[in-house]
């Protein structure tokens, strides 16, 4: 068989030493008896984001088994995006596809991603067509964040994951951005790059369990909403005017109830003022510091994550 070009895998782990060894079989099984993946010669990229368990040991050992696979080690826990960054610099393919070691990225979506990029499409986009084992309420402010993220930057993003198929050139484009704070889920789309969708129902964890809490989650959004819109810092002066209107509309109350011989309820109104006031004014400086915060970050230029080892 007559090898097309290369194709690279990057895999961001943390804490993944019981499906690591799993994964590995998977895609290298689909490499042996998929004619569309052999046609491709096969680049792993492991990167470990400082996990604590036994997934740096299990990621040398395949390394030094597979030449295929290429490892790196972080010095501690820099986040998911970091490592995918980390992947795609390192990344030497015609293509790239970025996937989670959990296997709830199905690695047999892979063939069906290779031909949309061989029909000549920039960036194929994994889309959950089911989200899987999801709770109600997270279910609720994942679409809540989604319409949010779509009104505030014209980007739709329902569905999308962190599993796709990069060409050279849209893993160039990423490589060039020196932003700190990313959000690689929505970048690809912001690129513009000819795109098609491939859709995929999410699996059940085949080990291990979510690194995601309620916090992490919300902080996630919090700074992916921040990175690509302005809307938060809009919302600062749509709450100026209303607490302004709310101003005049009692001071025109009092001035009637003066004028009517009414005594005027101005302890009442003086406590709904100052505190609409008050938490407007937080609520604001709440929003602005998550853009100093932002700016603090990109002006400081540390590098995304550090090294520890390489094999």
């Amino acid at each position: 068989m007559v090898i097309m070009s290369k194709v690279s895998i990057v895999v961001p782990c943390y804490n993944e030493a019981d499906t690591i060894v799993k994964f590995h079989q998977s895609v290298t099984s689909l490499w042996e008896e998929n004619e569309t993946a052999a046609a491709h010669e096969l680049e792993l990229l492991f990167i470990n984001d400082g996990s604590v368990d036994d997934t740096g040991r299990i990621l040398r050992e395949l390394a030094a088994s597979d030449p295929r696979i290429h490892y790196t080690g972080f010095s501690r826990n820099f986040g998911k995006e970091a490592a995918i960054f980390c992947g795609l610099k390192q990344a030497s393919g015609d293509a790239v596809i970025v996937m989670d070691a959990d296997l709830q990225h199905p690695p047999e979506k892979i063939p069906e991603m290779l031909l949309k990029w061989q029909e000549g499409y920039t960036v194929v986009e994994g889309i959950k067509s089911d989200r899987g084992r999801e709770g109600a309420m997270h279910g609720l402010l994942t679409c809540l964040f989604y319409r949010l993220f779509r009104g505030s930057t014209g980007i739709d993003i329902a569905g999308a994951s962190d599993y796709k198929l990069l060409s050279r050139k849209a893993v160039d484009a990423l490589n060039a951005m020196p932003e700190r704070v990313t959000f690689f889920r929505a970048l690809t789309y912001w690129t513009g790059f000819r795109s098609a969708k491939v859709t995929f129902d999410v699996a059940d964890r085949t080990g291990g369990r979510s690194k995601w809490t309620g916090f992490s989650l919300l902080r996630y959004a919090i700074n992916d909403l921040t990175s690509f819109s302005y809307l938060p810092l809009r919302i600062i002066g749509i709450m100026g005017l209303i607490v302004f209107f709310i101003g005049i509309l009692l001071g025109i109350d009092a001035v009637i109830s003066y004028f009517s011989g009414k005594s005027v309820g101005g302890y009442p109104s003086l406590v709904i003022l100052i505190t609409l006031s008050t938490g407007a004014i937080l609520l604001s400086l709440g929003i602005i510091a998550i853009y100093l915060a932002g700016i603090y970050i990109e002006i400081k230029d540390r590098p995304r994550y550090l090294i520890e080892d390489r094999h």
